[in-house]
């Protein structure tokens, strides 16, 4: 079996875990997303704003608009539209969203404090460090959570839905990166495989599925084995769209905690890239939450570090460069304090429910355009020499 040189040192270990998804794991580094690439390739030479009318197109259904867009743009969106090949329980993804909407405070910390960073090998951070998107990326973080925010929604993964949208969306902008990172002289795909390849992909769904569940419940949440079932129902449906094929797409949690058991198996620990990547997220949080006074922001960013230490446990965040902090006590102030938030709520005659000041919160966090979604994509591999997307 051909292995890109940098995963062929971890081959035999993940073998003797479990061969089948060693193999599978390792197969899908070499292997990107077919149909979006060529789709995107098909777009190469067409200006900015073309390509955004052609891809709205697309993601609005207008047979008409789509007509005039290469045939293989056409030809993904006609396999987007096809059902998937399993069935999506809408009760069922209920459960789960309601779950969110719920927690979502919880849920937001363990996206940006846990899931966001352990899924960080020196390998995944590449692509990062590559195209600049690092240190202070602020815009990402809210990508991020309005994806989560529109995939949870009811009705936001119909096809007419904004979570099917940005959904889509993503994939096409990583076969777009795709295409820029093995054209920009810095990827040698023989040392690193394929960029954002599909290992990859999976390794990222199984943070914003599985491990965010983990991290909640450290947080103190206790959710039910349906309300568990439900969330990862979403993120299901959500790898399908994504191109995740089905060697690697998980239907479970204990799935996709096998699958996260492999890729740590596979992948180089972390270093500097990924370092940087994940000190960029921590540090993008005062500014996300209006924090702007610098006494004030170092006393954020000292007690979200020792929350993040918590979550990812001592060993990772020794790796990522952490400061060294005792941890004990740490996850036990954000329970209090979420404790404290809803005795507020029930005492306080004119609070809001939590429930809907997390909501509204999220919302807050998850506004990075003026109106509606673009379809705008990079122009260049690198971030601060991109048109706008």
């Amino acid at each position: 079996m051909k292995i890109p040189l940098s995963f062929r040192a971890c081959h035999a270990e993940a073998r003797a875990f479990d061969p089948v998804l060693a193999d599978a794991y390792l197969e899908h580094t070499w292997i990107g997303d077919p149909p979006a690439d060529a789709a995107m390739e098909s777009l190469t030479g067409i200006d900015q704003a073309t390509r955004h009318k052609l891809i709205t197109a697309g993601m609005e259904r207008d047979e008409a608009g789509l007509a005039e867009a290469p045939d293989p743009l056409r030809d993904f969106f006609r396999e987007m539209d096809r059902p998937p090949p399993f069935p999506f329980d809408q009760e069922k993804a209920l459960v789960g969203s309601r779950a969110f909407y719920e927690y979502s405070d919880m849920f937001f910390v363990g996206m940006v404090l846990d899931s966001l960073i352990t899924g960080l090998s020196e390998n995944l951070a590449k692509a990062f460090h590559i195209t600049g998107r690092t240190a202070g990326n602020l815009r990402r973080v809210k990508q991020n959570t309005r994806h989560l925010v529109e995939i949870t929604l009811p009705g936001g993964l119909d096809r007419e839905g904004d979570g099917w949208k940005l959904t889509v969306r993503i994939r096409l902008i990583h076969a777009q990166m795709r295409y820029l990172l093995q054209r920009s002289g810095e990827w040698d795909v023989g040392v690193d495989g394929v960029p954002l390849n599909m290992a990859h992909m999976a390794l990222a769904a199984t943070g914003f599925s599985a491990i965010n569940l983990q991290s909640v419940r450290k947080l103190g949440v206790r959710l039910t084995d349906e309300e568990n079932a439900g969330f990862m129902h979403i993120w299901h449906y959500v790898q399908w769209l994504l191109g995740v094929p089905d060697a690697l797409r998980f239907t479970t949690e204990k799935k996709a905690l096998r699958i996260r058991a492999i890729s740590r198996r596979c992948e180089m620990p972390p270093g500097p890239r990924a370092t940087e990547v994940a000190h960029g997220y921590v540090n993008t949080v005062p500014e996300l939450l209006g924090v702007s006074q610098p006494a004030k922001q170092r006393k954020l960013l000292n007690d979200l570090f020792r929350v993040s230490r918590a979550l990812i446990g001592n060993e990772r965040a020794d790796q990522l460069g952490y400061p060294r902090q005792f941890t004990f006590g740490a996850l036990g102030m954000v329970r209090l304090q979420r404790q404290l938030q809803i005795l507020r709520a029930k005492v306080l005659p004119k609070s809001k429910a939590l429930a809907y000041e997390n909501f509204a919160g999220m919302m807050q966090r998850s506004v990075y355009d003026d109106v509606g979604i673009n379809y705008r994509m990079p122009t260049t591999v690198s971030d601060k020499t991109s048109s706008p997307w």
